[in-house]
């Protein structure tokens, strides 16, 4: 239904005449009775007893009126809202993460940044980094925060926050290695967490050991879609996981949980801030990404 036709029967309703609704409108009375009388067609009734020099709204039209009216209120409320996002840093952010940094590290980011702008609310989507990345590039994302840079062309990525990666393990598995130091050799011969496919984390960790030639030869016990799982697993006495540093310390206070040394494994994670270059962004989006880049990382070095 178009929507200049609807106005048009919204303001001949409200006037009781066509050529009071033209001069409102203004536009000349034949263009809109033509409009009422397409909308008429439209809807297969009349809408206006015509009677002489007046006319009256049929039932049709009181029905009409009444969702039409209430539409043009929604898009009026619609108006004042974008307006009030130009100027002012409130309305509501659509963010996605993939697993390590929408857990561990944007609440922490979000619930300081709730305190400066208490206007801002948050809806969170939780993935792995393809599957957060591909919804920044298809608009279902405002911004992404990922642990791996995205290559997708739409998109601009920026370096936000960096962590180091640790191999893990329960204590009773700890203490069948003697304490000693473990080799990229001896990966192979460890029981294995993985993430799956599409972690940042498991494929900063394959580019890694990759040279060594040891990915074919991993004893993989399971692979599971998130870092909590991991961890339980871990925690179980299932196997190994690599892990940002920052989740290992929240794990810390857990009975059993090790981390093993590893010399020859020096493995950072990098973590991006990621959006379509094309896409516009409100100053609730700006506000937010200026508050990550400057106490992003202090406000994680606090929580650790």
């Amino acid at each position: 239904m178009d929507m200049r036709k609807l106005e048009a029967f919204c303001r001949v309703y409200e006037q009781r005449s066509f050529s009071k609704a033209a001069k409102v409108l203004f536009l000349s009375q034949p263009t809109v009775s033509s409009h009422i009388s397409s909308l008429e067609e439209e809807l297969g009734i009349l809408l206006f007893d015509r009677l002489g020099r007046s006319i009256l709204p049929t039932e049709a039209a009181e029905i009409l009126y009444g969702s039409a009216h209430s539409v043009f209120e929604r898009l009026e409320d619609a108006k004042i809202r974008i307006q009030l996002l130009q100027d002012k840093v409130v309305g509501d952010l659509h963010l996605g993460g993939s697993t390590i940094p929408a857990t561990y590290f944007l609440p922490q980011i979000m619930g300081a940044f709730a305190t400066a702008y208490p206007d801002v609310t948050f809806h969170v989507e939780v993935g792995d980094c393809k599957s957060i990345t591909d919804r920044v590039v298809c608009g279902e994302l405002l911004l992404g925060v990922v642990g791996a840079q995205p290559h997708a062309p739409e998109l601009e990525s920026e370096l936000v926050l960096e962590d180091d990666v640790v191999l893990v393990a329960h204590a009773d598995l700890a203490r069948r290695l003697s304490g000693h130091a473990v080799s990229i050799r001896d990966l192979s011969q460890l029981p294995w967490i993985i993430r799956g496919k599409g972690s940042g984390t498991r494929e900063a960790f394959e580019c890694a050991v990759e040279p060594f030639g040891i990915l074919p030869h991993m004893d993989v016990r399971a692979c599971v879609d998130n870092t909590a799982t991991a961890m339980e697993c871990v925690l179980a006495g299932m196997g190994v996981t690599v892990t940002s540093k920052t989740v290992a310390r929240r794990y810390r206070g857990r009975s059993g949980l090790v981390v093993l040394d590893v010399p020859d494994l020096a493995l950072k994670r990098e973590f991006y801030l990621t959006y379509r270059k094309d896409r516009r962004l409100f100053p609730a989006a700006e506000a937010f990404m200026r508050f990550f880049r400057e106490h992003g990382a202090d406000l994680l070095a606090e929580d650790t």
